[in-house]
């Protein structure tokens, strides 16, 4: 039984992070200056089904805006009152081999 219990866990913890890896792939893709803009103009399902869910979400009425983070990056995504993303804005590198290096520390350190 303890057996199955330490391969169950061995799996499930390389789930997610193969998961985490491709969401921060998804993120720092569209962070690019060049793939940033292909965010613009799309609904809030449009950018879910993109992006999927945000990590942070404020709601200043009749306006929202998502944040998607990954290390050393963030991404914001702005909607207007019809729900239409109109704005983009990244900050951190967002560069892969920087947030390749803080979540190989991050592995490390726990």
């Amino acid at each position: 039984m303890k057996r199955y219990c330490l391969i169950f866990l061995l799996l499930f913890t390389a789930a997610c992070t193969t998961i985490e890896d491709e969401r921060v792939d998804t993120i720092l893709s569209m962070a690019r200056s060049s793939s940033i803009t292909m965010l613009e103009g799309k609904t809030v399902e449009q950018v879910r089904d993109l992006m999927g869910n945000p990590t942070f979400v404020r709601k200043e009425a009749p306006n929202e805006s998502w944040v998607f983070k990954a290390p050393d990056c963030a991404l914001f995504v702005f909607f207007d009152k019809d729900g239409i993303s109109t704005f983009t804005q990244t900050r951190g590198s967002c560069d892969k081999r920087v947030a390749r290096r803080i979540l190989e520390e991050r592995k490390n350190a726990s």
